[in-house]
């Protein structure tokens, strides 16, 4: 009798684990990124640098992400008469962020499993489309010039003001599309990010110069990569359905 109990037991175990295959997802990961950083500021030309990253995130869902990130880059514009390659006000930022924000994927909304299960291309569609997110956050931005001109070339006598050092608050707009790698258990082991970033900050002096009515802000288009650390938990429906 002992030895029956046992056996179905184990079925049951059995049974459970197997229909939580497709379910299951890492709640944490780690990633790193590159990007490709413009600045928008007083200066009429900008020039796109590289700017580098590392963050953490915590997944409350396979599909909505709390992320912490560390990014490090130059941004870098100039007055610029094109025409004869006069250069007059100059600047490089080296500069640190630190963000936090919160992406949302189509997939925690739609039924990419049921809906148009009967029309099988609608169902591919809808899988593929639930890894589109969008996101935003706040973060701080410390601006460091690694080099400014703030001496026009036309007239030597005026000059822009600014700081060659400041720290500023940045809202992120975020949008952009996850692809997930999944492993032998269909969970998302690998998350491949490209995505669109607008940054704007509350202050005007990413580029170490303060002019206009308007801040500055500098965009960013991003190649990532995360790659589940643990915490297994399950989903309230299957994350991995189909060719995508």
């Amino acid at each position: 009798m002992k030895k029956t109990y046992l056996f179905f037991a184990f079925v049951l175990l059995s049974l459970s684990v197997s229909a939580q295959i497709g379910y299951n997802y890492d709640q944490f990961s780690l990633g790193a990124g590159i990007s490709s950083v413009k600045i928008h500021g007083d200066l009429h030309k900008s020039y796109s640098q590289a700017a580098y990253n590392v963050n953490f995130n915590y997944h409350y869902t396979p599909f909505v992400t709390f992320g912490v990130e560390a990014q490090f880059g130059k941004l870098a514009s100039a007055n610029a008469d094109t025409t004869k390659s006069y250069y007059g006000e100059q600047s490089t930022n080296k500069y640190t962020a630190i963000m936090f924000h919160a992406d949302v994927q189509l997939g925690e909304f739609i039924n990419y499993n049921d809906d148009f299960s009967a029309i099988p291309i609608l169902t591919k569609i809808l899988n593929g489309a639930k890894n589109i997110y969008v996101g935003t956050g706040a973060g701080v931005i410390f601006n460091k010039m690694d080099y400014i001109n703030r001496q026009d070339y036309y007239d030597p006598n005026f000059s822009i003001g600014g700081l060659d050092k400041s720290n500023e608050l940045i809202i992120p707009v975020r949008i952009g599309y996850e692809y997930k790698i999944y492993n032998a258990y269909d969970e998302p082991q690998i998350r491949i990010d490209l995505g669109y970033q607008a940054n704007f900050s509350v202050g005007d002096n990413m580029d170490g110069f303060k002019s206009g009515r308007y801040g500055d802000w500098y965009s960013q288009l991003t190649l990532g990569l995360k790659i589940g650390i643990g915490g297994v938990t399950s989903y309230r429906k299957p994350i991995h359905v189909g060719a995508f």
